[in-house]
């Protein structure tokens, strides 16, 4: 790290106490520091400093009598705290609802009706409000707005939840009526047959209720869908042992490199490298009112967790899957750990663990290759002593609402961990230092009002680790783009790659958009490593400074890696590389024509039509690299709006969507 002149000692401290904890408010940080001010300097440098192993790191805080007491005086206050439910605030929200409906404000109401969803205890817990039958009424009323809006399958579900929750008896014949209109907006007639019969036979002694069920099932019904673009591409050969990746890549270790990707096959511009899961993601508290805790697709119509008001799923199945592993554990303590000010790479290491049994996590402390993920790198022998006692911390925090929260099977009053506690909390400090080099934020495209591709935001929504993606090393000009399909990570490729050739990513720094100084003193600062890459080592220039100096064309003699710059006084020429008379008509050629369709593929683009512009620009770009080099602007530029097209199949969200 000293030989990189970029490199700054400062910044590098700041970066490294970002990734542990994001917001200064929080209480964290002064538990540390209460900590570290008792250890005093010498304790934190040549005791503690002077472990080897996290295990040794973890029991060091529980027993060491010089800080013990006061790790213990901050640990023994931690409880649950976290927004609850409230009959009374679903109530007032339910009435904010309707008087926005009244007022020709639905989407307000839309909005409204999902608070009061989300507040409303289960039913019966609260019978002095709504008779103890606030989830039921919000449910039902905003099932009627959204059948008025033409969401009839957000309406649909929101009717059998409620009758699921108790709906009452006098309005299960309405109930029926409603599923009926709903599966014929559909398109399911069949079911729309069956709901409505149920109906008639509930209707059997009011004749006005039969009579407005025929004239609703007579209409002409329109269901509102979403237009959307998003897919998860499939590999057609996958890797023996990468499932998630083409078996195109390859794995490679090699000292002071660690592992990294190559291409083991051509590789072709645009081709689909990796469509991961992540191994582990949390959702950023930001967006805990828009999207998804589980999925994080944009919420609709959410529904609840049974116990806290704090997070809001788009459908049951993520609401239960999630109430089946972590949610359970981490319901009740959320606005603790928000209020500690831990960053979001604390809350996924703490997800690690939760969303797996404790049996599970005994079995990988003792055999770390069961999963993929253990084996990425730490930097444990880099880091500063300070540094590992902050984490260290963390680790014991987390793992202190662990056993609170019944997470072993028991609420555990003992703040001392046992055996097997101990080893998890070996495994949440690996995970804080690990996360650190290796976790990918998620990203959905926001487009505001006009062009989509002119107006689109990059907007961060979460944070995930993927074991196979990981893997990938960084370039400042980059092999290959990433964008998000849900939680799954995709990796295409942005230029050609050639077997045996780095298939690299960014880590954020691009030499298109920051100068050599910055993006080297964000590398060594953010990642530990000054970066070799070839734009690095030859001070390639940002985009604006590459002018007509930048267009070249390679001589056509196999293997010469000679330049020639453009324009060419005479196309039969002597290469000075390699000393033969060559011909460069066919490059010079194939050079323009490149270049025009980049300009074709900037006007698909800028026209939105998304297939043809990356089929054009992937020709473009594979064109490019057999007949030149980069850098080169206009190659950039069609790679920039490649990576922005290809995001477009991924999480992008339209202003003028159900959720704005």
């Amino acid at each position: 790290m000293s030989s990189n002149r970029f490199h700054d000692n400062a910044y590098m401290s700041i970066c490294s106490e970002k990734t542990l904890q994001s917001n200064e408010k929080g209480f964290f940080m002064q538990f540390y520091e209460s900590v570290a001010a008792t250890a005093g300097e010498d304790w934190i440098k040549n005791v503690f400093g002077k472990l080897k192993s996290d295990r040794e790191r973890i029991r060091i805080i529980y027993d060491d009598p010089k800080i013990r007491e006061t790790v213990f005086s901050t640990l023994c206050y931690v409880q649950e705290i976290y927004r609850k439910k409230s009959a009374e605030v679903a109530q007032a929200r339910r009435f904010d609802a309707q008087k926005a409906v009244t007022n020709g404000n639905q989407m307000k109401g839309l909005m409204l009706y999902s608070q009061s969803v989300l507040r409303a205890p289960k039913t019966g817990e609260n019978p002095k409000i709504d008779d103890g039958f606030s989830l039921v009424l919000a449910l039902w009323e905003r099932s009627e707005l959204l059948m008025r809006l033409n969401y009839h399958s957000l309406a649909l579900r929101d009717i059998q939840f409620a009758i699921k929750e108790g709906l009452d008896s006098d309005l299960k014949g309405e109930a029926f009526e409603r599923m009926a209109v709903c599966y014929k907006a559909k398109g399911e007639m069949k079911r729309s047959s069956v709901s409505a019969e149920l109906a008639r036979k509930l209707y059997a002694d009011d004749p006005d209720k039969i009579k407005r069920l025929n004239e609703n099932l007579n209409k002409e019904y329109k269901e509102v869908t979403k237009i959307c673009r998003r897919r998860k591409p499939e590999i057609p050969d996958r890797h023996p042992n990468f499932p998630q990746a083409t078996r195109k890549m390859q794995v490679k270790q090699e000292v002071g490199k660690g592992r990294y990707v190559v291409a083991s096959e051509p590789i072709s511009t645009g081709e689909t490298i990796v469509c991961e899961p992540p191994y582990a993601a949390c959702l950023v508290p930001d967006c805990f009112g828009t999207h998804c805790h589980h999925c994080m697709d944009r919420l609709e119509s959410p529904v609840g967790c049974p116990d806290c008001a704090s997070v809001a799923f788009c459908k049951a199945e993520c609401r239960d899957e999630a109430m089946a592993t972590y949610h359970k554990f981490e319901c009740k303590f959320l606005d603790l750990l928000i209020g500690s000010g831990m960053s979001i790479l604390s809350h996924t290491s703490l997800r690690m663990v939760t969303q797996n049994t404790p049996e599970r996590m005994y079995a990988i402390n003792k055999d770390r290759s069961l999963e993929r993920i253990y084996s990425l790198c730490s930097l444990a022998e880099n880091r500063a002593s300070d540094d590992f006692l902050q984490r260290t911390l963390m680790a014991a925090f987390l793992l202190r609402c662990l056993q609170k929260s019944g997470y072993f099977g028991y609420v555990d009053e003992d703040v001392y961990p046992n055996d097997n506690q101990m080893a998890v909390g070996e495994l949440l400090l690996f995970h804080l230092q690990m996360l650190q080099f290796n976790a990918h934020e998620i990203y959905e495209t926001k487009h505001k009002e006009g062009h989509k591709f002119q107006n689109a935001v990059a907007s961060y929504v979460g944070v995930a680790i993927y074991p196979t993606v990981a893997l990938f090393n960084h370039d400042c000009y980059p092999g290959v783009s990433r964008h998000f399909v849900g939680k799954n990570i995709v990796i295409n490729a942005l230029r050609p790659l050639n077997p045996g050739e780095l298939i690299a990513e960014n880590y954020g720094p691009i030499f298109t958009r920051r100068t050599l100084a910055d993006r080297q003193k964000s590398l060594s600062g953010r990642y530990w490593f000054p970066c070799g890459c070839q734009a690095c080592n030859q001070d390639w220039p940002m985009i604006d400074g590459l002018g007509n100096s930048s267009r070249r064309i390679r001589c056509p003699t196999k293997k010469c890696t000679y330049l020639f710059t453009l324009p060419i006084p005479n196309e039969n020429m002597k290469c000075p590389r390699c000393k033969k008379k060559v011909s460069m008509t066919d490059n010079v050629m194939q050079m323009k024509i490149c270049e025009e369709q980049y300009v074709a593929g900037f006007e698909y683009m800028e026209k939105q039509e998304v297939d043809k512009g990356i089929e054009v620009l992937c020709r473009a770009v594979d064109t490019f690299h057999r007949v030149s080099a980069p850098p080169h602007r206009e190659t950039h530029l069609g790679q920039e709006s490649l990576r922005t097209m290809m995001a477009d199949y991924g999480n992008v969200y339209e202003i003028a969507d159900i959720a704005a």
